[in-house]
């Protein structure tokens, strides 16, 4: 096994997440100096996706990555100025915004990365999900599909896609770097044929859940209020998400001729209708979220009053 910078990215992030983890959590001196280590090593960690991102010319993603570790330098620095290092009582001196933002970090990106990169989760994530979706189109008659083979693609170049059982990489843990979407499960009709739709990691909704669930847990709040949002949150999210797969998959499969500007109706519903629904109903639920927990609504504002700070600061 040869070790790059593909193999080490996400041992940094894990590492960084462990430190956040632990500022998170302990009490001890140890915990301040570990806080601006895990910031350095997470904006580390998506920094060294940027190459892939501009191998694959994705605008935004090469922006947001590229960013990652002069935000993750930013927020040392940040943990540095607000930080005393004359008391062990942590909670008495740095802001309750910035411990809320390491736990969510840590809460939120641990669970993810490791999904992302232990395959048997990776496989397990998909296949949960993408069977609900192949019910609930059953059961409405709005579909009459199944679940087909799990497929590992290992390149960009067509032709390099094997079976699962027949895939040689560690089911452990990812060395290699697969392409995006790598693991995906096919979709196929009553005549066995490939409806065209594979189902991958993103289609579990399982970053927008994790993001939520990491940013409630995080919060300095009574734990009843907490188990209530998320019974609020994660049921809702997921099954807006089944909606959202089993009515772009209808689309494609009764309207598979239709265009608009070179544009398939699935494309369309996948990267446009759906997203822009998809923010909405976001912003719907931050909303009640907020009503329930204010203390994570202050949260946010404090965290993002430094960044806004610096761009009034130019102006």
């Amino acid at each position: 096994m040869e070790f790059n910078e593909t193999t080490l990215r996400p041992i940094i992030g894990l590492f960084g997440m462990v430190f956040l983890g632990i500022s998170f959590y302990s009490k001890h001196q140890i915990s301040k100096f570990s806080a601006p280590l895990g910031w350095v090593l997470v904006g580390a960690y998506f920094g060294l996706s940027c190459p892939y991102y501009i191998k694959i010319k994705d605008p935004v993603l090469i922006l947001m990555t590229g960013f990652a570790p002069i935000a993750g330098m930013y927020l040392a620095y940040y943990e540095f100025s607000k930080t005393s290092f004359k008391t062990i009582q942590e909670d008495k001196v740095v802001p309750e915004h910035l411990v809320w933002l390491r736990g969510m970090i840590f809460l939120a990106g641990t669970p993810y990365l490791l999904v992302a990169q232990i395959p048997y989760l990776n496989k397990l994530a998909i296949l949960f999900v993408a069977w609900q979706v192949v019910l609930f189109m059953r059961w409405t008659g709005s579909g009459d599909i199944t679940l087909g083979e799990f497929v590992v693609n290992t390149s960009e170049v067509p032709g390099n896609e094997v079976l699962w059982d027949e895939w040689t990489g560690n089911k452990w843990w990812l060395f290699d770097q697969l392409p995006e979407n790598g693991m995906f499960v096919q979709l196929i009709s009553t005549d066995g044929s490939s409806i065209g739709i594979n189902f991958v990691l993103a289609c579990t909704a399982l970053q927008s859940i994790i993001i939520f669930v990491g940013a409630i847990l995080a919060v300095k709040s009574k734990t009843n209020i907490k188990i209530r949002t998320l019974l609020i949150v994660v049921p809702l999210i997921h099954i807006l998400n089944l909606f959202r797969n089993a009515g772009l998959i209808w689309l494609h499969t009764n309207y598979p001729e239709w265009e608009w500007f070179g544009i398939s109706i699935f494309d369309f519903g996948h990267s446009y209708a759906s997203k822009v629904l998809s923010l909405f109903a976001m912003f719907l639920m931050a909303i009640i979220i907020f009503e329930i927990m204010p203390k994570l609504h202050s949260n946010v504002l404090k965290t993002i009053d430094p960044f806004l700070n610096i761009l009034s600061s130019k102006d």
